[in-house]
């Protein structure tokens, strides 16, 4: 059996590639599926999300079909991202997911032997952008997601927009190393959770990083963003 990760689909309805890809990946899933035990979506399965009640009714497709991976004996897990991140109980109850915190440490048992590995969607490490940081604490503040979520789906729209523009425009302002995650705060996470494994997306810079964590070796896995290209990683459980 093995865990399969993926992040940042972005899925739109505009984007009819992307959503092909999804297609597909979720077709190859399910032609495995006595080889997969679970799926960890690890944020921005969606590329805007307005609450539960506005976006529902646009992704009954891709809802469905994670339904059907569950239906199916893959457990799909999906973690907030920072264009999601009002995921909530209708789309959980639909899907047939589990949302998941951030971080969320995953204890599993390998060929190697047991190990803890962390995942995140990884925003919260870009320590270096203080105004994403700053616009991070503020929309995940309940009070401020009970105020947004109490408008009209035609107000909450025109705030999205709103604010997707005036990120792309301060995006395009900064140095490309500050949207990066900071590497004292990576360590530092994996310090106070007791792994020397980290899995997370947002970057969109795939990679795999090799350093020392108090003398041990220690990795951080950067998944794709969604592309014809992307494939998922994959972790062999021990049977």
């Amino acid at each position: 059996m093995k865990l399969l990760f993926i992040s940042d689909l972005h899925l739109d309805p505009a984007r009819t590639d992307i959503h092909t890809c999804f297609n597909q990946f979720i077709t190859s899933c399910l032609e495995q599926a006595n080889q997969i035990k679970a799926l960890y979506i690890l944020g921005d399965l969606f590329e805007v999300w307005l609450g539960d009640d506005a976006s529902l009714p646009f992704y009954q497709d891709v809802i469905k079909k994670l339904r059907r991976l569950n239906e199916q004996g893959i457990k799909v897990y999906v973690m907030h991202g920072n264009r999601d991140f009002l995921l909530g109980r209708e789309f959980e109850q639909a899907a047939k997911c589990r949302l998941i915190h951030d971080p969320f440490p995953l204890d599993i048992e390998t060929e190697q032997g047991r190990e803890t590995i962390l995942l995140s969607h990884g925003d919260k490490l870009c320590t270096d952008d203080t105004d994403y940081i700053a616009f991070r604490k503020m929309v995940h503040d309940p009070q401020w997601q009970q105020d947004f979520l109490s408008r009209s789906i035609e107000e909450r729209i025109a705030i999205a927009r709103s604010m997707r523009e005036q990120s792309k425009q301060r995006g395009q302002q900064k140095p490309t190393k500050i949207m990066d995650v900071n590497q004292q705060a990576v360590e530092k996470l994996m310090l106070e959770n007791n792994t020397l494994t980290l899995i997370h997306g947002h970057t969109h810079r795939p990679d795999l990083h090799h350093f020392k964590l108090n003398n041990q070796a220690a990795r951080r896995i950067v998944l794709p963003d969604w592309n014809p290209g992307a494939k998922a990683w994959q972790i062999a459980l021990k049977n």
